[in-house]
C-alpha cells in the first residue's frame, strides 16, 4: 500500500501541476496542496452500495445519495454535448467539511463548490447546505472537465483555453458556475469592451483564470470578474453551438482525438476563433 501510494505521488503530482497549473504552481503552498489532494483521493472513503462511482466522507451520505440521483443525467448531458461516451467512469467525492473538501481538492481552498482534480469530481459541502439548488449544475458543469481530461489527459488538457473549458461547462450545466451574472449583464460589458481575452492557446498558459481584454471597472465582490468572465465564456461556446451544431460536433470530435486547439476550430469551422468571437459579437446575442 505505502508502494502504491509512492507510485501516485511521482506520477500524479507533476501531472497534477500541470493540471492545477496556476501561475504559483511551482511555490511550495501549491505543491503541498497537490500532494494533499493525491493523499486524499475520494477512491480512499466509502461509496455508496448502490453507485460505487460515490464516495463520501463521513457524515455526507445523504449528500452522496442526491450525487447519485443526479449523476446519471449529468453523464447523458456530458456524451450527448461532447459527442462521445466517458473515457472510463468518474469517481465522485462528497464531502461533509470544508476541512475535507480543501484536502481533497488540490487546492487547498474551500472558496470552490466544486473541482475536477486528478480526474476526480470534488464536491463541497455547501452544496448540501446551503447552496444545495447549484448541486445539479456544478456537478454536471464538474462532469465535462472530467469527460475531456479522461480522453486527453492531463497536459493536452491543461492547453485547451480556459475560456473554451470553463465556457463549455457553464454551457453544458446551463449556467453552473456563472449563476450570479446574467447574460444581459455580460453582453452589456461586452459593447463597453470588458470582454474576455479569445485565444486558441498554441502552447501552456500559465494561469487556470479566464482572462480579459479589458478588466471590468466593477471589481468587487471580488467573485464578479471571475463570474461575468464564466458567463461570457458560456455565452461564446453556445453561440458555437447552436449557429452551427455539425461544426461544433467536428470540433470536439477533433478536441477528444487529442489535436491542438486551433486546429480542432479549424476542422469544425473552418474559421479562425478569433473570427467567430467577432461574429458572436456582432450577433448581439442571437444565436441563430
Amino acid at each position: 500500500m505505502r508502494r502504491r501510494r509512492i507510485v501516485w505521488l511521482i506520477i500524479g503530482v507533476p501531472l497534477a501541476l500541470i493540471v492545477v497549473g496556476a501561475g504559483a504552481a511551482l511555490s511550495l503552498p501549491a505543491v503541498r496542496h497537490v500532494i494533499s489532494g493525491f493523499l486524499n483521493l475520494p477512491d480512499r472513503l466509502p461509496a455508496l452500495a448502490d453507485n460505487h462511482l460515490v464516495h463520501y466522507e463521513a457524515g455526507a451520505e445523504d449528500f452522496a445519495r442526491d450525487v447519485a440521483d443526479l449523476l446519471p443525467a449529468a453523464i447523458a448531458r456530458v456524451e450527448a454535448v461532447h459527442g462521445r461516451p466517458f473515457a472510463h467512469p468518474v469517481t465522485v467525492g462528497a464531502y461533509a467539511t470544508p476541512e475535507a473538501f480543501a484536502a481533497a481538492n488540490g487546492l487547498g481552498s474551500n472558496v470552490p463548490v466544486g473541482v475536477t482534480f486528478a480526474g476526480r469530481v470534488i464536491l463541497s459541502p455547501k452544496l448540501f447546505r446551503p447552496q444545495h439548488q447549484r448541486l445539479r449544475a456544478i456537478l454536471t458543469h464538474e462532469m465535462s472537465h472530467a469527460h475531456i481530461q479522461g480522453w486527453i489527459g492531463g497536459s493536452s488538457y491543461f492547453r485547451l483555453p480556459p475560456w473554451f473549458k470553463e465556457g463549455l461547462a457553464v454551457m453544458i450545466s446551463e449556467g453552473g458556475g456563472a449563476e450570479l451574472v446574467s447574460e444581459r449583464e455580460a453582453r452589456a460589458a461586452i459593447e463597453r469592451g470588458e470582454q474576455i481575452a479569445i485565444d486558441d492557446a498554441s502552447s501552456p498558459q500559465t494561469t487556470i483564470d479566464i482572462r480579459f481584454d479589458r478588466a471590468p471597472e466593477k471589481q468587487s465582490p471580488s467573485w464578479y470578474p471571475i463570474v461575468l468572465a464564466y458567463r461570457q465564456a458560456g455565452m461564446f461556446v453556445s453561440y458555437l453551438h447552436e449557429s452551427d451544431g455539425p461544426a461544433f460536433d467536428r470540433m470536439m470530435s477533433a478536441i477528444l482525438d487529442g489535436r491542438p486547439f486551433a486546429e480542432a476550430i479549424d476542422a469544425g469551422y473552418h474559421d479562425d476563433v478569433r473570427s467567430l468571437w467577432r461574429k458572436f459579437v456582432a450577433s448581439g446575442g442571437n444565436r441563430s
